[in-house]
C-alpha cells in the first residue's frame, strides 16, 4: 500500500499558522492524554526515571510535559516543521529536551538498549502494512533489556459511517491511493507486539463511536 509519511509536514504547517496547539486545535486532547498517562502510571509498571523516546512526538506537547516529571526525554518525528515547533515549546517552559528529525521506522540516530521507556504517542496507527514490522523490530532494538514500551493506538472494529476512507478489506484509511490510518483488530495488534519479541504486561480497550483505542504495557524481556 501507498503512503505519504512526509504529508505530516503540510498537515503541520497549517495548524501551526491556523493558532492549533499541535495536531489538536487546543490543549484539551493534550490534557486528556497527560490525565490517562497518569492514570498508566498508577499502575506501577512504567518506569519512574530514566530516558524515554515519544515516537510522533508532534509538537512536543507531551514530550515536554513528560521531561517536566523528571524523564531524561527525547523526542523523534518525521516533519521538521513540528521538530522546530517543538523546541519552541521546550524553550518556552525551560526544560531540555533532545527532538530531532527522523523517521519511527529506522531510529536509527538512537544506539542499541539506549532508552528505559518507548511511548507510542498515538503513532502508531499511523504506520502502515509491513512497516509496522520494521517499526517494532526498531523499538525493540533501542530498549534496553527489561525496558518498557507503552503502546496508545486507534484500532477496530470501526464504524464505516463516522470514518472517512475507510476500507474493510484493509483496515485502512485511504484517500487518493494513500493509506493514512490503520484500524487493525485488538488481536491483531497485540499479536503485533508479542512477534516482535515483547511481553505484554496489561491492556485495555476503550470503545469509542466511530472506533476504539487500545493501550497495550510491554517490556523488552531481560
Amino acid at each position: 500500500m501507498k503512503t505519504w509519511y512526509v504529508g505530516h509536514d503540510k498537515a503541520y504547517k497549517k495548524r501551526k499558522a491556523d493558532g492549533y496547539e499541535g495536531w489538536d486545535t487546543s490543549a484539551d486532547g493534550y490534557d486528556e492524554a497527560k490525565t490517562k498517562l497518569d492514570m498508566i502510571f498508577g499502575y506501577g509498571r512504567a518506569p519512574k526515571s530514566g530516558r524515554l523516546l515519544e515516537l510522533g512526538c508532534g509538537a512536543g506537547n507531551v514530550t515536554v510535559w513528560l521531561a517536566g516529571k523528571g524523564y531524561d526525554t527525547y523526542g523523534i518525528d518525521i516533519a521538521p516543521t513540528v521538530i522546530a515547533w517543538a523546541r519552541e515549546k521546550a524553550g518556552e517552559q525551560g526544560v531540555n529536551v533532545q527532538f530531532s528529525v527522523g523517521s519511527v521506522l529506522e531510529l536509527n540516530t538512537f544506539s542499541n538498549d539506549f532508552f528505559d521507556f518507548v511511548l507510542d504517542g498515538h503513532c502508531l496507527h499511523c504506520i502502515i502494512g509491513e512497516d509496522r514490522r520494521q517499526l517494532f523490530s526498531s523499538v525493540y532494538r533501542v530498549l534496553r533489556p527489561g525496558g518498557y514500551f507503552l503502546v496508545d493506538t486507534m484500532c477496530g472494529p470501526v464504524n464505516p459511517k463516522l470514518v472517512e476512507n475507510f476500507d474493510p478489506v484493509s483496515g485502512c484509511t485511504i484517500h487518493n491511493g494513500i493509506s493514512s490510518r490503520y484500524y487493525g483488530l485488538p488481536d491483531s495488534i497485540r499479536d503485533e507486539i508479542v512477534e516482535a519479541g515483547f511481553q505484554i504486561l496489561h491492556w485495555e480497550i476503550k470503545k469509542g463511536d466511530s472506533n476504539g483505542c487500545l493501550t497495550v504495557e510491554a517490556v523488552k524481556p531481560e
